[in-house]
């Protein structure tokens, strides 16, 4: 029997949540079917979304050393400056999206510790793009700031 598509996305987006983390092929069927329940978050910097997000993607722009990209302080201070959970939805699930994948776990742990649904893209949009899925134009009104 075949599960309709928004029974096979629903079951996705839960299975992410309590996993957290979510595959890019699982994002690709969720952002193909766009739930109103579910928010992309873009944490890069500003520069990295001008060169493309994710389709569907919110950006929420944080400071990085991109000269030295394992150095995650510059973030982490930013991120902890920046993130209010008031700012956000606590009845949406949040999938955060970053390069490659460091970033989205020091942002996860926040979303957790304030009892937010969340999970992180295995391999951000460095994968995204390895597995030749495209890049949409950053939508400067789609800033939360």
């Amino acid at each position: 029997m075949d599960i309709p598509h928004g029974q096979e996305v629903e079951k996705i987006i839960e299975r992410a949540v309590f996993n957290e983390m979510i595959s890019v092929e699982q994002l690709h069927t969720v952002v193909t079917s766009n739930p109103s329940n579910v928010m992309l978050l873009d944490i890069r910097c500003a520069s990295e979304q001008r060169e493309g997000i994710i389709p569907g993607s919110y950006l929420f722009p944080n400071d990085h050393n991109l000269a030295n990209r394992k150095d995650t302080s510059i973030f982490r201070q930013c991120f902890q400056r920046l993130f209010h959970p008031e700012k956000f939805n606590p009845d949406l699930r949040y999938i955060l999206i970053c390069r490659s994948g460091p970033r989205t776990e020091i942002a996860l742990q926040a979303f957790l510790e304030h009892g937010f649904a969340a999970c992180e893209l295995i391999g951000g949009v460095l994968e995204w793009m390895r597995q030749g899925f495209a890049l949409a134009p950053a939508d400067e009104s789609m800033v939360i700031s």
